[in-house]
């Protein structure tokens, strides 16, 4: 068999039903736990709210016009499962000085560790014909359907968000967006503010 062959068959044979069977397995778990994990979203958007607050007060930023929740390939490479947090004013990702945090996203991306786990271990029956890196372009591949739990989970927490005495205290501009996607790649808008 040759590698081309061997990972025909490894995609054919266990990647489907795997990635399937993991997304499933963190849907049920984000399902159960809705109401919790939006408490901490509700805490990650308190904080980046505050942050810029404080730096608008010191006159380091001006009025917030998006804030970005992004996933990073290479930080779930790492297996680090945080998504940055980070507050612009009018012009967005060309802002000089951004306000920045973090959320931390594992309670989905734990699954994604899984599956990966899974299938190195499953790569092993191919001889060798399996490789770190395909098991590596896989996962990534698979992130998206991971991410899209957050996505749904910001919409599902930004109507009491943006009741955060944090978020009306905080200088807006005329039709803020929140987003969350991947860096500097495809966001969805979870929220928008009516213009003025």
């Amino acid at each position: 068999m040759t590698r081309q062959e061997a990972l025909k068959h490894f995609l054919e044979a266990y990647v489907k039903d795997k990635q399937k069977e993991y997304i499933e397995r963190a849907e049920e778990d984000y399902r159960s736990r809705k109401d919790e994990l939006a408490k901490d979203f509700i805490e990650s958007f308190r904080r980046i709210c505050l942050n810029s607050k404080e730096m608008q007060s010191a006159g380091q930023k001006e009025k917030i016009g998006y804030i970005n929740y992004s996933m990073r390939r290479t930080y779930l490479l790492e297996r680090k499962h945080e998504h940055v947090v980070e507050a612009f004013d009018k012009d967005w990702y060309f802002d000089t000085y951004p306000c920045r945090g973090t959320y931390d996203s594992g309670w989905a991306f734990k699954y994604l560790d899984a599956l990966e786990d899974e299938l190195e271990q499953l790569g092993k029956k191919y001889m060798g014909n399996i490789i770190k890196p395909d098991i590596e372009r896989i996962k990534l591949e698979a992130a998206g359907a991971f991410n899209r739990l957050a996505v749904d989970l910001a919409s599902y927490a930004m109507p009491e968000a943006i009741r955060l005495k944090e978020y009306q205290d905080m200088a807006r501009e005329s039709g803020l967006e929140v987003r969350v996607g991947e860096h500097k790649g495809i966001s969805e808008v979870v929220y928008n503010e009516e213009p003025v």
